[in-house]
C-alpha cells in the first residue's frame, strides 16, 4: 500500500472496515473499533490526493488541482465520474478479499459560468487515464495486506459484482457481457452476451437447494468507448447450474 500506519507491527491482527469510500478509487482501512487509519493504497490513476499522514489519516490534497480563478483549466485523474462510482463492490470471506469495479478516466476541467455542467460551473473535456486505452477494470484486493492479489482489464465499463461461497466473482459490463470469475486467480470461467449493458447489480439466491444468480440489463452509454454499441434493451435474467 502507499500510505501505512507507522505503528502497525509486523503479524499484529485488527478487526477493520475497508473498502473505497469515494470517488479517487482509493481504499481505506480503519480499525474497525477505534477509528485509527491503519493503511491506504490507489486502485486507479489518481492525482486528486497527494499525500495521507500514516499516523493520523489527515489527507493532502494536490494544490494543482484546487481551482483559484474561473477560466482555470486543471488535469483532473480520475474525472467527476470517479475511478469507482456507484457500481457496487464485494467482499468473500471465503478468500478474505474485496472486488471492485472500476474505471480509468481523466479529464480536462475548465471553471466557466458559462457552459459545462451547471451544478460544478465546470465544463470538461473526458479521456482515459494517460497510458493506457482500457476504460474498465476488475481488481481482486487483499483486506490484510492491501496487495492487488488480480486484476482484469478491459475496453468496455465494468459494473456491479456479488461473490459467492463457491468461489465465484459475477459482473457485467458495458458491453452487455456477464462473467464469473475465479475468487483466487481472476480467470474468467464462464461469460455470457446479454446484448445490453449489464448496469443493474447482481444477485444470487437459493429456492430448494439450487442456487441462481440474477443480471439484469438496461441503456448505458460510455463517450469513451465509441465502439462499444450493444442494444438499449432492459431484461432480467437468471440462470442456474443444471439440476
Amino acid at each position: 500500500m502507499d500510505w501505512i500506519n507507522p505503528r502497525l507491527q509486523l503479524g499484529e491482527e485488527r478487526k477493520v472496515i475497508t473498502g473505497i469510500p469515494g470517488k479517487t478509487g482509493v481504499v481505506y482501512t480503519l480499525d474497525r473499533e477505534t477509528g485509527e487509519f491503519l493503511w491506504a493504497t490507489p486502485t486507479v490513476t489518481q492525482n486528486v490526493v497527494s499525500d495521507i499522514d500514516g499516523a493520523t489519516g489527515a489527507v493532502t490534497e494536490n494544490s494543482e488541482v484546487v481551482f483559484t480563478a474561473l477560466g482555470q483549466e486543471v488535469l483532473s485523474c480520475p474525472s467527476w465520474g470517479g475511478g469507482k462510482n456507484w457500481p457496487a463492490g464485494a467482499y468473500s470471506p471465503l478468500t478474505n478479499r474485496m472486488f471492485f469495479p472500476l474505471q480509468q478516466t481523466c479529464a480536462r476541467l475548465l471553471s466557466t459560468m458559462e457552459g459545462g455542467l451547471a451544478i460544478y460551473r465546470l465544463a470538461a473535456r473526458m479521456q482515459l487515464s494517460p497510458g493506457t486505452e482500457l476504460l474498465g477494470t476488475v481488481r481482486g484486493i487483499d483486506t490484510a495486506t492491501g496487495e492487488t492479489t488480480w486484476l482484469h482489464e478491459q475496453r468496455a465499463q465494468t459494473f456491479s459484482l456479488v461473490a459467492t461461497a463457491g468461489g465465484l466473482v459475477f459482473g457485467g459490463d458495458g458491453n452487455g457481457r456477464f462473467r464469473a470469475f475465479d475468487q483466487d486467480s481472476g480467470e474468467v470461467l464462464w461469460e455470457v452476451n446479454l446484448g445490453s449493458p449489464v448496469t443493474g447489480f447482481p444477485i444470487t439466491y437459493a429456492v430448494d437447494g439450487r442456487q441462481y444468480v440474477v443480471a439484469s440489463t438496461g441503456s448505458r452509454r460510455q463517450a469513451l468507448t465509441p465502439e462499444v454499441t450493444p442494444s438499449a434493451g432492459n431484461n432480467i435474467f437468471v440462470f442456474a447450474l443444471p439440476e
